[in-house]
């Protein structure tokens, strides 16, 4: 199912959404808790109901860079209020969590999620057999990679992300921050052989040496403030970790999803080819026979779904209906199932 917001589907969504709330106020407890995934520790608190019974699950994924649980919780306390437990945990080198995400592969960050999925079905609250995968941003290519290592996922949420390629999602995303700040197409031009060589280094192993002389002799360029290429430079040695970022393609993993899948882009999305990502997650879910799948536009939404001018708190507001719909197809897909 493919919809671009309609005043219609929010209705539907707050109509379902603010009984199951009602009926369900504030009632949840949180616990500290600790688990492994190898040698790696990891931090996180899950969220429970505390209605009797055992509850559907989520583990909630993070984006690019350091991110802790905190961003997530909310998000808990509000899944708990319709009988859904949740584990978010600080992305491993972050908050209080062991290792280091900056020397970490897609595969690492895929099995942190599944080491979350199977500490999830050692609480007493939950019920095994339904436990899913809340992400947003890169977290859309984690779960993905995710579903290819485990069958235990038993629904995936993605926000602005996936279905494009790490590169394709780059390079769109570069080629939108140059035309934003008015960057000629000359200079544009010339920010994109820095940016291939890059990518080529991250693929390959090769033309390092090249490349950092390259970015070295381009920090006065007009480009260099908006893609800093040697702040996130990998080493020699931890190139591997970050060579999916040049190479991996999501798509026979999409097409290996069979569980109910809903993602949410905006069509205003700078970091990512919202066009690209719908067509290339459809048809790999198409590919994988799954019937399950919601997909929606916000118009006027950028990365995150967030729109509009900052708030006072430094971020822009979610597009109207965003957490309702979430809210409403949870009720609908995961927690209705349960009866």
């Amino acid at each position: 199912m493919f919809l671009r917001m309609s005043r219609v589907l929010v209705g539907v969504c707050l109509g379902i959404t603010s009984a199951a709330v009602a009926a369900d106020a504030s009632r949840f407890s949180r616990r500290e808790v600790t688990f492994k995934n190898g040698d790696i520790e990891l931090h996180g608190t899950v969220t429970v109901p505390t209605t009797a019974g055992k509850h559907a699950a989520v583990v909630f994924l993070h984006g690019s860079g350091p991110s802790t649980r905190e961003g997530a919780l909310p998000y808990a306390e509000e899944f708990a209020k319709m009988g859904l437990a949740s584990l978010c945990f600080d992305k491993r080198g972050c908050g209080s969590s062991g290792g280091s995400w900056l020397r970490a592969s897609l595969d690492d960050l895929s099995e942190d999620g599944i080491a979350a999925m199977a500490f999830l079905k050692t609480q007493a609250e939950v019920d095994a057999s339904r436990i899913g995968l809340w992400g947003i941003s890169q977290a859309g290519w984690v779960a993905t990679n995710a579903a290819t290592k485990t069958k235990d996922i038993a629904f995936m949420i993605i926000v602005s992300g996936g279905g494009a390629s790490p590169r394709e999602t780059e390079m769109f995303a570069y080629r939108a921050t140059f035309k934003h700040a008015g960057l000629s197409d000359a200079e544009t031009a010339e920010a994109f052989k820095v940016i291939d060589a890059y990518f080529g280094f991250l693929s390959t192993g090769e033309g390092r040496e090249q490349l950092v002389k390259q970015l070295d002799a381009s920090k006065n360029s007009a480009w260099y403030q908006y893609a800093p290429l040697d702040r996130i430079l990998p080493s020699p040695e931890n190139r591997m970790n970050w060579s999916w970022v040049a190479n991996w393609d999501p798509a026979p993993a999409i097409a290996r999803i069979e569980c109910p899948v809903f993602l949410m882009f905006g069509d205003l999305d700078m970091n990512l080819p919202t066009d690209v990502a719908v067509k290339q997650w459809r048809d790999g879910l198409n590919a994988a026979g799954n019937k399950d799948v919601t997909i929606m536009v916000f118009p006027g939404a950028a990365h995150g779904i967030r729109m509009g001018e900052h708030d006072a708190r430094g971020r822009a507001p979610f597009a109207p209906g965003y957490s309702e719909s979430m809210l409403g197809w949870l009720w609908q897909h995961v927690i209705e199932v349960e009866k």
